[in-house]
């Protein structure tokens, strides 16, 4: 027996299907935007490593689709195009407006594309001219707004979100999305705020400071979450009249209810409790119980008037991504057969309520 298996070794044939990453050239970013004929220009920054040195490249190619867009600056380039893992892809918000599936069909269709680690962000205009600026002082662009996108999430400024776990609500019929939204102010790469999604197209947002509101509303935040809040009468420009607080993010309490009557009205509670620590009060005395008190109920109550804010801003966009939808499929099937969600989701009566408990102020007190 022994004999016969090494027999069949030498007329079995190797494997020799290999992709070299020696000839390849990685791609770091991909900017895809829309122009006014319709066609796709897909913009590639490709990273090179020479000696111990990287050095980076801006290509853009023309297309009907994805694939013909991207052929077109391989014909210009040499070497094997291959995407990094750890890559990012930018979208356009003029493009977004449209149905975004059929611009990432093929990056999920294809097996060498990875999707696990890619960011994907909405830019405020075209999103190739955040490539071309090319480096932010000695980071290349690709890296610096991945990096950018990472510490915006452990700040709860972005929700976490990547290719991968993008596609599973972009394809539920009862629940929408949400994605970073970027902007080029001058040299400037900053956050703009959070793109709101309906059925796979952009239809509105919200800005940066309501940022770490609504991913803490969405039940999905990062390490920790900033807030600055003016709790005094007196003059704007006075640090005196503001409060700096974060939240202990590992300590946050949030309740998600759907409650429907009898005549099918949908109402929805959101209870979410804040423990916060003050980080920057310059008018002190915090040594004080009546002081924290007082500051506990403004904060609630302007937060939680901040929230009523974020959700009618959801419901104006068609944006169901705290997932209304996926819990009446879940729990009222029947209900939801005779519902036309796109009309009704703008009619549910919702009810949040935040509370902000004080928990520590800083080694002065």
């Amino acid at each position: 027996m022994l004999f016969g298996v090494l027999t069949l070794f030498v007329f079995t044939t190797a494997c020799w299907d290999q992709d070299s990453l020696k000839d390849a050239r990685l791609v770091n970013a991909t900017a895809i935007d829309i122009t006014t004929k319709g066609e796709i220009r897909q913009t590639l920054e490709i990273v090179n490593d020479y000696e111990n040195r990287s050095v980076n490249e801006i290509h853009s190619g023309m297309g009907r689709s994805i694939r013909q867009s991207s052929d077109r600056i391989r014909d210009r380039v040499t070497g094997n195009i291959r995407f990094f893992k750890y890559g990012l892809v930018l979208f356009s918000n003029k493009l977004a407006q449209n149905d975004i599936y059929p611009y990432l069909d093929v990056l999920y269709r294809n097996p060498d594309n990875p999707t696990s680690h890619v960011k994907i962000a909405i830019v405020d205009g075209e999103a190739g001219d955040l490539l071309y600026q090319r480096k932010v002082g000695s980071i290349q662009i690709g890296e610096f707004i991945t990096e950018k996108i990472k510490s915006l999430e452990e700040l709860c400024v972005f929700p976490e979100m990547a290719l991968e776990s993008l596609l599973s609500p972009m394809l539920d019929p009862g629940q929408d999305f949400t994605l970073p939204y970027l902007v080029k102010d001058g040299e400037e790469i900053s956050a703009r705020g959070i793109a709101l999604f309906h059925e796979q197209r952009f239809t509105g947002s919200l800005d940066a400071e309501q940022g770490p509101l609504y991913v803490i509303l969405s039940g999905k935040w990062g390490k920790t979450a900033r807030f600055v809040k003016k709790v005094n009468d007196g003059p704007l420009n006075d640090p005196r009249n503001y409060v700096t607080y974060e939240v202990n993010t590992d300590k946050i309490k949030r309740k998600l209810s759907v409650r429907v009557s009898d005549d099918s009205q949908i109402d929805v509670n959101l209870n979410v409790v804040l423990p916060v620590t003050i980080v920057e009060y310059a008018m002190n005395q915090l040594q004080e119980k009546d002081t924290i008190e007082q500051l506990n109920r403004k904060l609630s109550e302007a937060m939680t008037v901040d929230a009523e804010k974020i959700i009618r801003t959801l419901q104006q966009s068609g944006c169901d991504s705290l997932g209304i939808g996926r819990h009446l499929i879940a729990h009222h099937s029947e209900l939801w057969k005779k519902l036309n969600w796109n009309t009704e989701y703008s009619q549910v009566h919702f009810h949040p309520e935040v509370t902000v408990k004080v928990i520590g102020s800083g080694v002065l007190n």
